[in-house]
């Protein structure tokens, strides 16, 4: 079988042309994944500075409200102790009420049969 150098030539430019059509795209493709790879890096730092920032925030903030909540719980205890020191005084406060009663009761009451009456 005889080819001539002209199908040669053609098949090989033929096989040129693709094999370059390939490659190019290859580098379109790899250039394209160099792109984004460098974007989802750059997102991805400024998405861990944000989440950096956010982070320090709610610390910030938990630290307050911890503080914050200590401070009530502060107030809570000396309002308790203010309570019991009522609650002393109250039942002191009974007591003498009841004295007070008895003493009323003492002058109000009958008058006693051993004494005279002038």
């Amino acid at each position: 079988m005889f080819v001539s150098i002209e199908v040669i030539t053609t098949l090989a430019s033929a096989f040129a042309v693709i094999a370059a059509s390939l490659a190019g795209f290859a580098w379109v493709v790899k250039r394209m994944d160099d792109r984004f790879a460098q974007q989802d890096a750059r997102i991805d730092a400024k998405f861990a500075a944000q989440d950096a920032r956010m982070d320090a925030r709610f610390a910030e903030q938990d630290a307050r409200i911890d503080a914050r909540f200590g401070q009530v719980d502060a107030r809570f205890a000396e309002v308790r102790g203010e309570i019991a020191e009522v609650r002393t005084e109250v039942a002191d406060l009974r007591g003498e009420v009841v004295d007070v009663k008895i003493s009323i009761a003492r002058f109000e009451g009958p008058p006693r049969r051993l004494l005279t009456q002038v």
